[in-house]
């Protein structure tokens, strides 16, 4: 019920298409963790934790306000988590020893807003400039992640330009590289 509201509340905005991004606002659970127990017995406690990903053309105190918001929902009416999802003998509640479910929600960190790249600056340009005199393409695209200083260089005025000339296949991998021939094209590139 989370992921299918978060994408209803926070859906592509028409400023990605300008700007390229390959994928819009995400909400990903990574890890679950449930209470051990035998395996025809339904654990006590579940913690699931995850990742949200904005572009900047959302905030995160809407998205937080927003979720918290789910949470209330849930917890005023847990058998909504059921519908059209589960079986008839499902449920979130046993009204004969007076409990129900209880979703606690934990945020791990304030969370960032997303950061967008001014396509209009003379950065920009120079930049694009540079890469296509020197691979004879420029092909710029956006892509979520975590940058606040790069969020706190723009709030302070500064032209601020994000370009990688690795290999994106490999971004976070265990073997992350990138080859040194793209380095020399990359050191090309920003002495233009």
């Amino acid at each position: 019920i989370f992921k299918k509201r978060f994408y209803q509340d926070f859906p592509q905005h028409p400023q990605e298409l300008i700007y390229k991004y390959i994928t819009s606002s995400t909400m990903k659970p990574t890890q679950i963790d449930c209470a051990q127990g035998s395996l025809n017995q339904i654990c006590p406690t579940c913690t699931v934790k995850g990742d949200i990903r904005l572009t900047p053309f959302y905030k995160i105190d809407d998205v937080r306000k927003t979720i918290k918001g789910y949470v209330t929902e849930i917890n005023n009416n847990p058998n909504i988590v059921a519908q059209d999802c589960h079986g008839p003998f499902s449920k979130y509640e046993l009204p004969e020893e007076n409990k129900k479910a209880i979703l606690n929600l934990k945020w791990l960190s304030a969370g960032e807003n997303g950061v967008a790249c001014n396509l209009s600056s003379p950065g920009f340009a120079a930049l694009c400039e540079a890469t296509e005199h020197v691979l004879g393409k420029v092909e710029p695209y956006s892509i979520s992640g975590s940058l606040p200083l790069i969020a706190e260089l723009q709030q302070d005025g500064f032209d601020v330009q994000i370009s990688g000339y690795g290999f994106s296949s490999h971004y976070h991998a265990n073997n992350e590289c990138v080859s040194i021939t793209a380095m020399k094209r990359a050191a090309k590139i920003f002495s233009k």
